[in-house]
């Protein structure tokens, strides 16, 4: 009995812990969503004041110095990562709110009518756009400040994602989420590429995945979107959610212009020649001509197989960012408020914790083999892809039952690998290629991954349309997550003696 009484008083302050959180973060919603009508105002100010720091520090890139090794990435490395955990976290955020949210715009009082094919279609658009202006984000992420195009960047789509709450037509809404795309290109392969630029050492897989996590943190956030639209405690319906969050993004780029820095060579190593030799200004500009920069990024056969393995693995991630919550709903006949958190929250727990467990482990196990970086999301992927088969049995008609909690828990698995993928690749990708043209290669990784995203996107809607279960296009997908994990360990081999990336 003392034991059983001793737990309720526990569960009873954690409840009310809860509540006192969930009342905060309700205010505070509420509170910037009193000011999402100065939007527009604040993102001029902030546009200003970027052109002006552009103009005093310059807009291209600044050379680096060359990798010492043993030499800690230093103070500013680590709050880049802490300034670009928040971005890629509101990045992922605006991204998702529009899945969590499909029964509210689709059907709602303030809705937009239109079919599940239309709105797979919605989808479709911001991921086309994305996938075919990644390359170019990427490329003039190495050819300019990085720091200024990922201020841009969330300007640009913080202001969308305010511009998307204030549409009244399917027209609009799909120009919308296209313009979405355009800003979102530039910032992934820009942020990646500042962090591995200060992370050349022994904790570039560390850096990264931390990075990284602050994508699953922005999709299990926005899985509570549709509490944040609906529930009593904020009800801001789907409209003012997205013109609130547009405020906030915002209103964040004033963080990122005070304490993002460009990493460059160290004043001191500036002055003393001899010191350590710095990559130079005087690179001939042909080195950077795309001609040059594609010839070097597809010397060998790594770009190309990174960039199959990218894709298949994009079909899963890409299905279950914009069709979980509603394959839930049909599959157990839940509601949006119950299907949004459910699709959202365990799949990026599952992401979050393999992000940071797969950087730990790929940077240790990298000390002594060089292929670890590799190896490790390659074991995942070869494991969770028939979980996720499994998990859709029910779905392709085989008599089999699973539980709602189990169908969650395999479909997580995805989670599992995709988070192994977000810690190694940029460090596998930067082990292949030339690294001045790191972000072109990441843009070139992501244009295949998202081009496979819009196109099972769209799938599900038309098969949905037609009466097919959302279930059949994830199997497939769960096929190709096996096929991306074999290729892995076909990668050119690094050895020991290789110089560290």
């Amino acid at each position: 009995m003392q034991q059983a009484s001793f737990l309720d008083v526990i569960l009873m302050v954690l409840g009310t812990i809860l509540q006192l959180f969930g009342e905060m973060f309700g205010e505070a919603i509420r509170w910037c969503s009193s000011y999402a009508n100065t939007t527009l105002l604040v993102a001029a100010v902030v546009a200003l004041a970027a052109i002006l720091l552009g103009v005093k520090k310059g807009f291209r890139s600044k050379p680096l110095s060359a990798y010492v090794k043993g030499k800690g990435p230093g103070f500013w490395a680590w709050v880049a990562v802490i300034v670009l955990w928040v971005v890629v976290m509101l990045n992922y955020f605006d991204r998702q709110l529009l899945a969590v949210l499909n029964t509210s715009i689709t059907s709602g009082e303030q809705g937009i009518a239109m079919t599940q094919a239309q709105f797979g279609m919605v989808t479709s658009a911001f991921l086309i756009v994305y996938a075919a202006l990644s390359p170019v984000g990427g490329y003039l992420a190495d050819r300019f400040s990085r720091k200024f195009i990922i201020l841009c960047s969330l300007v640009v789509w913080s202001v969308v994602t305010w511009m998307t709450g204030q549409s009244s037509s399917y027209e609009e809404l799909i120009f919308w989420r296209g313009a979405m795309g355009v800003s979102e290109a530039f910032y992934i392969p820009a942020a990646l590429a500042l962090i591995s630029d200060y992370h050349r050492g022994s904790t570039r897989s560390m850096a990264t995945g931390l990075h990284m996590s602050g994508i699953y943190a922005g999709q299990i956030l926005a899985g509570f979107g549709a509490w944040i639209a609906n529930d009593p405690a904020c009800a801001l319906g789907w409209r003012l959610t997205f013109e609130t969050f547009g405020f906030i993004g915002v209103a964040y780029a004033v963080i990122v212009i005070l304490f993002l820095r460009d990493p460059q060579a160290d004043k001191d190593e500036k002055d003393d020649a001899s010191a350590v030799e710095l990559t130079s200004d005087a690179t001939p500009a042909s080195d950077f001509g795309i001609g040059h920069v594609l010839r070097s990024l597809f010397t060998g056969r790594a770009m190309a197989m990174l960039l199959i393995m990218y894709a298949c693995a994009g079909f899963a991630n890409w299905f279950l960012m914009g069709w979980y919550p509603r394959l839930l709903q049909d599959m157990f006949k839940i509601s949006e408020a119950e299907a949004g958190p459910m699709a959202t929250m365990w799949v990026n727990i599952a992401k979050y914790a393999a992000v940071l467990l797969a950087a730990v482990v790929a940077d240790m196990w990298y000390r002594s083999n060089k292929n670890a970086r590799a190896y490790v999301p390659g074991i995942c992927f070869c494991l969770a892809g028939p979980c996720v088969i499994v998990a859709m049995l029910p779905a392709l008609g085989v008599p089999i039952a699973l539980s709602l909690a189990a169908t969650v828990a395999l479909v997580s698995m995805q989670g599992v690998a995709q988070g192994s993928l977000d810690a190694t690749l940029m460090p596998v990708l930067r082990s292949h290629i030339d690294e001045r043209f790191s972000a072109t290669g990441y843009g070139l990784l992501n244009l295949t991954s998202v081009s496979a995203g819009a196109l099972i996107s769209w799938l599900g809607g038309y098969l949905m349309d037609s009466g097919v279960a959302l279930g059949v296009p994830l199997s497939i997908a769960g096929f190709l997550m096996v096929v991306c994990g074999l290729l892995f360990f076909f990668l050119p081999k690094q050895t020991n003696s290789s110089s560290s990336h």
